[in-house]
């Protein structure tokens, strides 16, 4: 194909063997003429192709200008930038688009005067400026310069800024957080821990601080009154604004008791909540996160208490007439309750754990006080021909983890004697964690005595272990572990099957671990069964001042004995 500018090679062979110089003439003439369309049409091909490349290259070009500005990768957002909400200030990076053939981008940032230099177009002042207002400024402004038909500005990075807290708060000062973060942000900043605090010292804090009563003041002197419990059940962006450069946020005391109203029953957030000014009852049950599944939603108990708190008004509400229009929403005042009854429903997950040698071991379902234990069995598909119901139990969880503390403490103020405050806080430990059911499975599976067949409740967990045909031996013998069960033997046949006794054992206090129950007997107190543990402890290792002392007690308490035996001598002359 010809390229632009270049003749033929046999043009001037052409002109040389044409008879006529004019015709030469208009041949050479007509070959620039098509090497100079030929010409044209790639250009203006390169020049199409060219603008194709700059839009495409376009976005990337904005995305990786954000990327490399100063502050590093991109900011964490919780929600898209409101433009309306969102003021315009100093480092932000801002993209101004102009869309025509070719489109052209200038990335530019707001200086520190709070002013936008446009290439070609000029200065353009974004002081005190929403997003919204700055972005129909630029665009006027580059219309005065540019015809084109679309023009756009972009926030491309929110700026850094400087900002303070002080009040009620654990560390106040200046923080540096960026311009799309809000109070609640610099709250939690300034409330967390350094190396020198502890949660002691931040609870006390949290306790009296307002949540709800926050000032917020800006640099040209305005305030603001920051809700954080209402803007997180309303999403209302004027209850936790975005934050500028310069602003101090004011953290208010509280009262714990006073200026405040109560919201209980089926809410997902029952509790004391701090007054407001404007408050009403369905701000209320929003700062409540709303009411449950199971509220009675059209009879709401509404109290209020007389200003020197001598009488109690009671009235029933409507709360889905009130959201709905249908009636009035009541204003409140500081100490008013509202108590959103709920449905009794008594379905429940209850279910029982069944552990061991039954057919199908598994989680059941039952029903409430209504379920026996046999009837469970047989659920399971009966037992194994290994189940040991001897040694088989029901463990009960009947105390929730958050009582245990409370129930420990009560539990002390019972009579205990001294030598028995360890044992006794030992099996309160573990009745508080797994009290067991007394139950004889050999009487109820085997010799039918339905007295034995408990009704079960929820949590339950039914074990029923393997039939064990060993004792365990262990302590100061010579070779502990298990022993193969004898009939009718003694602790004595067991020991002498573990090699003996150590030269170290205490012969006299040999304990018989019973399986089931964990007791330890003495071996005269009960018969050896399949599953037992025989347990030889050692003679205790006293150090030689332990000889010394016993040794001068003893002849203290016979110098004692001589004294008196010689007094009373003298006293019988």
């Amino acid at each position: 194909m010809p390229t632009a500018n270049a003749v033929p090679r046999n043009a001037g062979y052409y002109c040389r063997s044409a008879w006529n110089s004019t015709a030469c003439i208009i041949a050479v003439v007509g070959l620039l003429a098509l090497s100079s369309v030929l010409a044209d049409a790639q250009s203006q091909s390169g020049s199409a192709k060219k603008d194709d490349d700059i839009e495409s290259l376009l976005q990337e070009k904005m995305q990786a200008t954000a990327a490399q500005a100063p502050g590093g990768a991109a900011v964490a957002l919780e929600s898209a930038v409101n433009p309306e909400q969102y003021y315009v200030g100093p480092s932000d990076i801002i993209s101004v688009n102009i869309w025509m053939s070719p489109p052209v981008s200038f990335i530019l940032t707001v200086t520190p005067e709070g002013t936008l230099i446009i290439p070609t177009v000029g200065e353009v002042n974004l002081v005190d400026l929403t997003l919204a207002d700055a972005k129909q400024r630029i665009v006027k402004e580059v219309r005065r310069k540019y015809l084109a038909p679309d023009v756009t500005a972009t926030l491309l990075k929110p700026r850094p800024i400087v900002v303070s807290i002080t009040g009620n708060i654990l560390n106040p000062g200046l923080y540096t957080l960026n311009a799309v973060d809000r109070v609640n942000k610099l709250i939690e900043e300034a409330n967390k821990l350094t190396k020198l605090q502890s949660p002691y010292d931040l609870a006390p804090l949290k306790r009296s601080m307002s949540t709800r009563n926050i000032v917020l003041k800006h640099r040209n002197g305005s305030e603001h009154r920051v809700d954080l419990p209402k803007y997180f059940a309303m999403q209302v962006d004027s209850l936790n604004p975005y934050l500028r450069e310069g602003d101090v946020v004011i953290i208010p005391r509280r009262e714990i008791k006073k200026n405040v109203f109560g919201v209980y029953g089926q809410v997902n957030a029952p509790g004391r909540y701090e007054y407001v000014d404007g408050d009403n009852v369905l701000d209320a049950i929003r700062v409540a996160q709303g009411v449950t599944n199971l509220a009675i939603s059209n009879k709401a108990i509404f109290s209020r208490l007389s200003s020197d708190g001598s009488t109690l008004t009671t009235r029933v509400i409507n709360l889905l007439a009130m959201m709905t229009g249908a009636e009035q929403n009541i204003p409140l005042e500081p100490g008013d309750r509202i108590v959103v009854q709920g449905k009794n429903d008594l379905r429940e997950d209850y279910n029982v754990d069944i552990k061991g040698e039954v057919q199908f071991p598994a989680t059941y379902p039952i029903t409430k006080d209504r379920t026996r234990l046999s009837e469970m069995i047989r659920q399971a598909g009966g037992l194994t021909d290994n189940a040991d119901l001897g040694t088989a139990t029901i463990i009960r969880k009947t105390y929730n983890e958050e009582d245990i503390p409370g129930e420990a403490m009560i539990s002390q103020r019972g009579v205990v004697s001294t030598q028995d405050t360890l044992g006794y806080g030992l099996e309160n430990s573990l009745r508080f964690t797994r009290e067991a059911v007394t139950v004889d499975f050999v009487k109820l599976l085997v010799q039918g005595d339905s007295t034995q067949d408990v009704f079960l409740q929820a949590e339950d967990e039914i074990i029923i272990p393997k039939r064990q045909h060993t004792i365990y031996v262990f302590g100061q013998v010579a070779t502990p572990g298990h022993v193969a069960y004898a009939e009718g033997k003694n602790t004595d046949y067991y020991v002498q099957k573990a090699g003996g006794f150590s030269d170290r054992a205490s012969r006299g206090d040999v304990k018989v671990v019973k399986s089931k129950t964990k007791q330890w007997l003495s071996p005269g107190e009960t018969r050896i069964e399949p599953g037992d543990y025989i347990w030889i402890p050692a003679e205790p290792d006293h150090p030689f001042s332990y000889y010394m002392t016993v040794a001068s007690q003893a002849a203290a308490v016979l110098s004692v004995i001589i004294g008196v035996a010689v007094l009373v001598v003298q006293v019988s002359k």
